[in-house]
C-alpha cells in the first residue's frame, strides 16, 4: 500500500496528526483537573469533543456530498491547527482556562465532525479497489497505534515539560497533514464517488426506513439498545481517568498516560482474543456477558487504591469492551439486509456516538454530587445491572448462526496484524455496488 505516494504520505501525515490529537486530549484533560479539581468540568470537556460529532452527522454528509472533499479536508485541518495553535499560545501566556479549553475543545470537535464524511472517503480514493482492504488495515494500524503511543508520550512531557510543551507539539504534528492535503494530488472523480458514512445515510433514502426496521426486529432492537446503554454507562470510566490520576492515586501526569495507554492496548488485545473465540458461540450470550466482564473490571478499577491493580483491570476491561462492540457490530452485519446495510450501520454508530456526550455529562454530575469514585462505581454497577438484565431476558434474535463463519487468522503473527489493525471489530459499511472486501471502515 504505502508503495502508492499519496496514500503513504497521508498516511504519515495522519499518523503524526493522530498522535498529537491524543496528546493534546490527554493535555487538556490534565490542564482542566489540576485547574478546577473539578469531576464535572473534565467531564464536560469531554462531551464537549463528541458533541458536535453527534449534531454535524447529517449535515456533515450534506457538505461532503455537494464541495470539493480535499478542499473541505484542507480547511478543516487547518482550522484545527489554528485553534491548536490558539490554545498553545494561550497556555503559555497563562490565559487557557477552563472555559477557554472546553470552548476550544468543542470548536475544534465541530471542524473535525464537519470535514469527517469526507475523511472517510479517503482511503477508497487512494488505491485501488481491490487493495481497499490492505489499506483500511493499514489506516487501523496507525490509529491504534496513535492511541497507544499519544499518551504516553503526553504524560512524559506533561511531567517534564508541562501541558503548553504538549500543545506545541501536537501544532507542529498538525503541519505534516496540512501540507501533504495542500500538495498530494487526490484523484477528484474516485473521492467524490466514494461513500461516506453520512452520505450513505442521506443518499439511499434517508436513516428513517433503516431506524424503522431496526425497532421493529427483537435482535436488531436489543443491539442498539445495547451500544447505547454501554456507551452510556462506560464513558465515565475514560472520562474521569483525569481525576483519579490526580486525586486518588496520585500518579501524576505520567501515570495518567499509561492508564489510558492500558485501555487501548487492552482494545488491541481484545481484538486478538475475539479472533481466537469460537466462531458458533451465541453472540447474544457473548454480548451482555462481556458487558459484564467490562463493568466488573470498571468497579474493581473504581474501587482500587493501587496503580497497578488500576491499570491492570482497565487492561482486562479494554478486552471485554473490544468483545461486546465487536460482537454487537458483527451480529448486526449478519442480520441486516444488504440493502439497508450501510444505512443500518449508520444508525449503529450514529448511536453510540450519540450516547458518548450524555455519559460524560452523567458521569460529570455524578461525579461533582457524590466524587469520582462513587460515580464510576454507580455507572459500572448500573452496566452491571443492564448486563445482568440481558443475560437474563437474552434475545435470540442477536444471532445469525448460518454459516459459512469468518476464518481463524492462520497462525500467531497473523492473528496479532488482525488485532492491531481492528479487523474484527471494525463496524464496516459497505456499498451495494462494491465487490467484496471494498467496505468503509467506521473506526470506534
Amino acid at each position: 500500500m504505502l508503495r502508492h505516494p499519496a496514500f503513504r504520505w497521508i498516511w504519515l501525515g495522519s499518523l503524526a496528526s493522530n498522535v498529537g490529537n491524543w496528546m493534546e486530549t490527554v493535555a487538556q484533560a490534565w490542564l482542566v483537573q489540576k485547574q478546577t479539581q473539578s469531576p464535572f468540568l473534565v467531564e464536560l470537556l469531554s462531551a464537549a469533543e463528541f458533541i458536535p460529532v453527534a449534531l454535524l452527522a447529517l449535515p456533515a454528509g450534506a457538505l461532503a456530498d455537494r464541495h470539493d472533499r480535499r478542499k473541505l479536508l484542507l480547511i478543516g485541518q487547518t482550522a484545527m491547527m489554528i485553534m491548536a495553535a490558539v490554545l498553545a499560545v494561550l497556555t503559555h501566556l497563562d490565559y487557557a482556562t477552563p472555559a477557554v479549553i472546553i470552548t476550544l475543545a468543542f470548536l475544534e470537535g465541530a471542524s473535525w465532525a464537519a470535514v469527517m464524511p469526507a475523511w472517510q472517503a479517503l482511503v477508497p480514493a487512494l488505491v485501488p479497489r481491490e487493495e481497499l482492504p490492505s489499506a483500511i488495515a493499514l489506516n487501523s494500524a496507525q490509529f491504534n497505534g496513535a492511541r497507544l503511543l499519544g499518551p504516553m508520550i503526553a504524560g512524559a512531557l506533561l511531567t517534564a515539560a508541562g501541558a503548553a510543551a504538549v500543545f506545541d507539539i501536537n501544532v507542529l504534528s498538525f503541519l505534516g497533514i496540512v501540507m501533504v492535503l495542500g500538495l498530494v494530488r487526490v484523484p477528484a472523480q474516485p473521492l467524490r464517488d466514494a461513500p461516506t458514512r453520512a452520505g450513505v445515510l442521506k443518499k439511499q433514502g434517508g436513516v428513517r426506513e433503516a431506524v424503522s426496521w431496526a425497532l421493529r426486529q427483537p435482535g436488531p432492537r436489543r443491539i442498539l439498545l445495547g451500544l447505547f446503554m454501554f456507551a452510556l454507562l462506560a464513558a465515565p470510566v475514560q472520562g474521569l481517568l483525569p481525576v483519579y490520576a490526580d486525586e486518588l492515586l496520585h500518579v501524576g501526569a505520567h501515570g495518567y498516560g499509561a492508564l489510558l495507554s492500558c485501555l487501548g492496548a487492552g482494545a488491541i488485545a481484545g481484538a486478538l482474543t475475539l479472533a481466537r473465540l469460537p466462531a458458533t458461540y451465541p453472540r447474544h450470550h457473548l454480548i451482555p456477558l462481556s458487558m459484564l466482564g467490562f463493568a466488573v473490571c470498571a468497579m474493581l478499577y473504581a474501587s482500587s487504591s493501587s496503580f497497578a491493580l488500576s491499570g491492570l483491570a482497565l487492561a482486562v476491561g479494554g478486552v471485554f469492551w473490544v468483545w461486546s462492540l465487536a460482537s454487537s457490530n458483527t451480529a448486526m452485519q449478519l442480520l441486516v439486509p444488504d440493502q439497508l446495510r450501510g444505512r443500518a450501520m449508520s444508525v449503529l454508530a450514529l448511536a453510540n456516538t450519540g450516547a458518548l456526550p450524555l455519559g460524560h455529562l452523567l458521569g460529570g454530575t455524578l461525579a461533582h454530587w457524590y466524587g469520582a469514585r462513587v460515580a464510576t462505581l454507580l455507572t459500572s454497577a448500573g452496566l452491571a445491572c443492564f448486563a445482568l438484565w440481558s443475560v437474563g431476558a437474552r434475545e435470540p434474535g442477536i444471532d445469525a448462526m448460518e454459516g459459512p463463519f469468518p476464518p481463524r487468522p492462520p497462525g500467531l503473527r497473523a492473528a496479532v496484524w488482525e488485532a492491531f489493525t481492528a479487523a474484527s471489530h471494525r463496524a464496516q459499511e459497505v456499498d451495494a455496488s462494491s465487490p467484496g472486501g471494498s467496505a468503509e471502515p467506521l473506526e470506534e
